[in-house]
């Protein structure tokens, strides 16, 4: 069927084109084939004149939207138009002769829906009011002359209000099908009407159509129209026909739903039905009872429960019992949440009821009519006339066997209403019990209704107590079973394992239980066959036992031998769980015992021996002299570990105390397996007791440890007295750093004093050398058994350290290993040949020589003896391979320390080297150090893994560095005031620049790793070019013109000084950039002085000393020769012309001038010039100094060229 048909020019999607005179676009709305009640709209368009198809659409299922593809309904609708195109609005008019078809049906289906909202708002109304509809509309009528909404609604119709409307369902089961039927009650006037189609009815609910099924019933579908349990229903119906749909879907047929009046249920669907019709009634039609009207039935909520009875009985010859349910269930249906089943009175509530009714006399009496109903089948009394029934007292018999009900017709509500009864009075649908369901098949058998029962002979009742009755008891299903029968049910085997610990080994006894007998398995008792015994039972519980002991005679228990330590723990580990599975089991003290009740805590305890530290892992309730034995099986990953006594202790896999104890194995540099060597106790030297410290509770340390560490820890100001002399000089932090040195060496350590730069380390340490004599001449007058102390230094300062000695501790013998080599051999040799005459005289307190002719000196020091060396700017030494590092750690020293503002400059490496010096051994060998703190660190500074790597080599090294800040220590030092010029590189300069950065790059990018690695020198080239052109093209190139920006600015930073009456320190890497320098400030007539590496070191001395007592005002210096042991405290500006890698370094320089003797504010100028290479070296200073925070707790060093990686230098050729 077609309507709503119309034509109009133009194409169908609406929009308007070129194309609007050519085309033409048909439209109608088609009602489905196959279901009535669905209606689709659909439109054609095609070409006037070639009368081609151009485009079309459905909302159909089968259309699926690809253009040019047509489907039944648009085919029909272009036949339709072929043979009847008056029918179509618009056909033969202009296009602006009508409205827009579009735009038409649009409008006609808003008001429609604008007329289901008045109506919705209107049965609102009237619900709230609690005005009846058919009220409401007479009285519209009454006033008005006419009913509301005449022209859709005649007045005739009776209209209902909210929750008036009431749906019924009817099941029925016809060649064992479930279906279910409905009917639509008026709840007002108590008309009902068939529902001829469900899948339409759900259409109009989800449209809110109104609809007309008689002249007592019409109203517009909306589930607020619904009673409760009428909405209930709905929405059962909704799922219904939603599944059928997805099952069409799932098949790939696109067609509507088309559910007419019955409705196919599954078993499922059933069980939801029933279960929102709890407490109702509803009418079934029943295919047993081979009648096609529908009886009332019950639908209970409550669980049926089922009696069995068994009652003596003879079947011909043959003598047993009868079975016989109390209830006959007719149909049992399975839902997916709740089960339901359709019952009926039992035989012996049929035959009572039989007995209650009828005449007294002849065959209408009770008796007769008993007799009558035993000898039929339920199909045959179903067979029976209402008279017959009647007359048996089947009908009219309220409540047969107890099931209650009237029967009748149900009201609205669905309660019974009306007097008599149908046939389906005395059944009804109740819950199944969960608890019966695995009885299904036998419990339809035994409650069929068949008042004779099932039999079952006395020569089956073992059968029958051995199989039936356990799973009807279990079942929770009540029975009235006999006694005799009872007994002969098996009790159930329930196997006993009896284990015991004895001199052989483990023992396991088996006994089976049946009730009040035992029957002993393992070991046998001859002759106990007496009873009923589940033998496969015993059989299996038996291969338990054998599965874990031995079994060599039946006569003896099981058993497993004490040697065979791996059967017991198995035992532990998997067979205690197996016979818990299969029985019950019991244990002596003995047995219990042999498993101790958990791991036992381990942890380390420690002893001050001497000097050393002995170390020793206990564990709770495991002697000492086995706990390595315990960890031997721990690191092997053994579940359990076997005691001398045999006990087995568990072991976790992974145990806190026992991993904690390995690990600071491994930090002490100590073998994993060195606790398992002999009774358990290493010796560590006593430098490692600083790191056992933390690592070992308070409990577990003795007193002489406690007190070892503590003196260090907290350092007793009264303990060292400042000498005299200097009691006046050293500021309070000096003296604290004189009487840590004092401490370490009583302690037998040594240290690194790593204060910044220009706190006074020298005079600290001159002062520990000089209360060091003081002492030792109290303990001896002549000073025997100390020899002298050695300090090495750069060349530079050599003169400094002599100038200190004689300012500080004038009565102090010092020499200086200088001059010719002649010259110092005699003094070595002198002192060699003196060292034992006990002669004070003869033998200098201190020595000092530079780095240099240490190295070519090394073999004139072997065979002496210094009681105290200490290394200057000990970084010198950072690489431990040099031959320098190597003679110096050659000297033989009973103290050494390290002085140095910077102990890590580059990489962490360096810190090893020190306390390779220092203390050797304290961070084990150099690959040890590599592998477990500096890749870590290196490599994730930010991430855990370095943080807590780092934290343990801060702990194991920071009581022996001693580090303070100036900004802590000096609150009356000038503020130090730093600041970055950045300058911009302008023409040729720039030009130049970006060539080599360019060239670089390309090298970098196409060189892996390998050729990364043999290229660096290369590349390092590369990379001071570069810097070089920052400062001053000429530095590369004679011919450059002479036009730089850093020398621009350095002009303008110096004149800026002298116009002030303030002096500047100038620092360059390059001494041709300070030549270049030295050039311009000349032509300006600037005084100044140079200081390079060719500069002689008592020149130097000269140089510093004229400067800052006259008023030369530049100072220029390069980087290496001059930051490191000047004081040039008369400057107050300092300028940087070109950062360097190491800001350490850089630091270095600039405390040259902020130090102690400062009186003025400190100015630091870096020059850097903007977007290059050294704007981005200031970044990865910043980041590299990170590694130096966490260790040394500040950022006071930055990894310097040799650091860079590929990927660094990359980063700073990529801005």
């Amino acid at each position: 069927m077609m309507f709503d048909l119309a034509c109009e020019p133009g194409g169908g999607d609406g929009a308007n084109t070129d194309d609007d005179d050519r085309l033409l676009t048909i439209r109608g709305r088609i009602r489905g084939t196959s279901s009535p009640g669905s209606v689709y709209r659909a439109w054609v368009s095609f070409d006037r004149n070639s009368e081609e198809f151009d485009d079309g659409a459905c909302t159909c299922p089968a259309y699926t939207g690809y253009r040019y593809e047509v489907c039944k309904h648009m085919a029909a609708l272009v036949f339709h138009f072929a043979d009847h195109p008056d029918l179509f609005r618009g056909f033969g008019q202009s296009h602006a002769a009508g409205s827009s078809v579009d735009l038409l049906d649009y409008m006609e289906r808003l008001d429609e829906l604008e007329s289901r909202r008045r109506e919705a708002k209107r049965n609102a109304l009237l619900r709230a009011t609690g005005v009846d509809a058919g009220h409401a509309d007479a009285a519209h009528t009454a006033v008005f002359g006419s009913p509301r909404s005449a022209a859709r609604v005649p007045a005739p119709l009776a209209m209902v209000g909210p929750g008036q409307v009431s749906l019924e369902p009817t099941v029925a089961l016809r060649n064992r099908v479930w279906s279910v039927s409905f009917r639509i009650l008026n709840l007002a006037n108590a008309s009902s009407y068939v529902l001829k189609s469900v899948s339409r009815f759900v259409l109009d609910m989800d449209r809110g159509e109104f609809e007309q099924y008689g002249q007592k019933l019409a109203f517009t579908h909306t589930p607020d129209m619904l009673d409760g349990y009428g909405r209930a229903v709905l929405r059962f119906m909704r799922r219904a026909v939603e599944a059928r749909r997805n099952a069409l879907m799932a098949s790939h047929a696109y067609m509507p739903v088309n559910v007419e009046r019955d409705l196919i249920l599954s078993e499922d669907e059933l069980a939801q039905l029933l279960r929102i019709s709890e407490g109702r009634r509803l009418d079934l039609i029943y295919e047993r009872w081979m009648r096609s009207t529908p009886e009332r039935v019950a639908v209970d909520g409550v669980e049926r429960p089922i009696r069995i009875t068994m009652r003596r009985a003879k079947q011909g010859a043959t003598e047993g019992y009868a079975l016989r349910g109390d209830v006959c269930i007719d149909e049992i249906i399975e839902g997916a949440e709740r089960s339901y089943m359709l019952v009926g009175p039992g035989p012996a509530a049929v035959a009572g009821a039989a007995t209650g009714s009828g005449s007294s006399d002849g065959e209408d009496s009770p008796a007769a009519a008993a007799r009558a109903l035993s000898a039929m089948s339920v199909r045959e009394i179903a067979d029976l006339p209402d008279s017959e029934l009647s007359r048996l007292g089947l009908l009219g018999m309220g409540g047969m066997g107890g099931m209650g009900g009237t029967g009748g017709i149900s009201g609205p509500d669905g309660s019974a209403s009306g007097a008599g009864a149908g046939y389906g009075e005395g059944r009804r649908f109740c819950r199944f019990p969960e608890d019966c369901e695995p009885l299904r098949p036998i419990l339809t058998t035994l409650c069929d209704g068949d008042p004779d029962g099932r039999f079952v002979s006395d020569d089956d009742l073992p059968l029958f107590a051995r199989t039936l009755l356990p799973l009807l008891e279990r079942a929770g299903v009540d029975g009235d079973v006999p006694e005799p029968v009872r007994e002969l049910k098996p009790q159930p085997a329930e196997p006993e394992f009896y284990l015991d610990r004895t001199e052989d080994g483990v023992t396991c006894t088996l006994k089976v239980r049946y009730g009040a007998r035992e029957v002993g398995v393992l070991p046998s008792v001859p002759g106990d066959r007496g009873g009923l015994r589940d033998l496969a039972a015993e059989r299996a519980a038996l291969a338990v036992v054998r599965r874990y002991f031995a079994v060599s005679d039946s006569r003896r228990p099981a058993v497993i031998d004490r040697d065979e330590t791996y059967a017991v723990v198995r035992l532990f580990d998997e067979g205690l769980k197996a016979l818990h599975a299969a029985g019950a089991v019991f244990t002596t003290p003995a047995f219990d015992r042999l498993l101790a009740p958990r791991p036992p805590k381990a942890r380390l305890a420690v002893v001050m021996n001497g000097g050393l530290v002995d170390v020793s892992l206990l564990a709770d309730e495991v002697p000492p002299d086995e706990v390595g034995a315990l960890l031997a099986s721990y690191r092997r990953r053994q579940r359990f570990h076997r005691l001398k006594d045999g006990t087995l202790v568990p072991l976790g896999e992974h145990d806190a105390g026992l991993d904690a104890a390995l690990a600071t194995a491994r930090d002490l540099g100590l073998a994993d397996d060195a606790f398992e060597k002999g009774d358990g106790t290493v010796e560590v030297p006593g430098f490692q007791a600083f790191m056992l410290d933390a690592a070992v509770d308070d409990a577990d340390k003795d007193d002489g440890f406690r007190a070892f560490v503590g003196d260090v820890k907290v350092i007793d100001p009264s303990r060292y007295a400042v000498p005299k002399s200097l009691a006046g000089v050293l500021r309070p932090y000096q003296a604290d750093g004189f009487r840590w040195l004092m401490t370490l060496c009583d302690k037998g350590f040594g240290g690194i004093l790593a204060d910044e730069m220009g706190l006074g380390k020298s005079v600290q340490f001159i002062a520990m050398l000089l209360a060091r004599r003081e002492a030792s001449e109290r303990e001896a007058a002549d000073g025997a058994g100390r020899g002298p102390s050695l300090i090495v230094c750069p060349a530079s300062l050599v003169y400094n350290w002599a100038a200190e000695f004689a300012k500080f501790a004038p009565s102090l013998a010092v020499e200086t290993v200088a001059g010719p080599k002649a010259q110092r051999k005699a003094l070595l040799d002198g002192l060699r040949d003196g060292s034992g005459d006990g002669g004070r005289a003869s033998r200098p307190d201190v020595l000092i020589t530079s780095y240099d002719l240490l190295r070519l000196d090394a073999a004139e020091y072997r065979g002496l003896a210094f009681d105290a060396m200490a290394i200057d700017e000990a970084q010198v030494i950072k690489n431990h391979t040099t031959k320098v590092a190597r003679a110096v750690k050659s000297i033989d020293a009973r103290h050494r320390f390290a002085l140095t503002g910077t102990p890590v400059e580059n990489r962490l490496a360096e810190l090893w080297s020190i306390f390779d010096f220092l203390m050797p051994g304290l961070l084990g060998t150099f690959k040890r150090f590599h592998e477990r703190y500096e890749m870590p660190i290196a490599n994730d500074a930010y991430g855990d893994e370095g943080r807590a790597q780092a934290a343990k080599l801060k702990a194991l090294t920071g009581v022996f560095i001693l580090r303070r800040l100036k900004s802590q220590v000096l609150t009356d030092l000038p503020d130090k005031l730093e600041n970055v010029v950045t300058v911009r590189l302008e023409g040729e300069q720039r030009r130049l620049y970006a060539a080599h950065e360019q060239r670089l790059r390309l090298l970098l990018t196409h060189e892996d790793a390998r050729d990364f690695n043999a290229e660096r020198i290369r590349i390092l080239a590369e990379l001071t070019k570069l810097r070089q052109i920052c400062c001053d093209p000429r530095l590369l190139y004679a011919n450059a013109k002479d036009r730089s920006a850093k020398l621009a600015a350095i002009e303008e930073l110096v004149d800026t000084c002298v116009s002030e009456g303030k002096k500047a320190l100038v620092f360059s890497q390059f001494t041709s950039f300070l030549e270049l320098i030295a050039a311009r400030l000349k032509a300006r007539g600037t005084a100044y002085y140079t200081i390079t590496g060719e500069t002689p070191k008592k020149r130097r001395v000269e140089l510093v000393d004229r400067f800052n007592g006259d008023d030369v005002p530049v100072f220029l210096i390069s980087l290496k020769a001059g930051n490191t042991g000047l004081n040039l405290t008369g400057a107050s500006v300092v300028i940087h012309a070109d950062p360097w890698w190491n800001a350490a370094a850089q630091d270095q320089a600039t405390d040259r001038a902020h130090r102690i003797g400062q009186t003025r504010d400190v100015n630091v100028y870096q020059i850097v010039a903007k977007d290059t290479i050294e704007e981005r070296m200031l970044k990865l200073q910043a980041a590299k100094s990170e590694v130096a925070r966490q260790v040394l707790g500040d950022g006071s060093a930055a990894g310097g060229v040799a650091a860079l990686t590929r990927d660094d230098l990359l980063g700073l050729l990529n801005a």
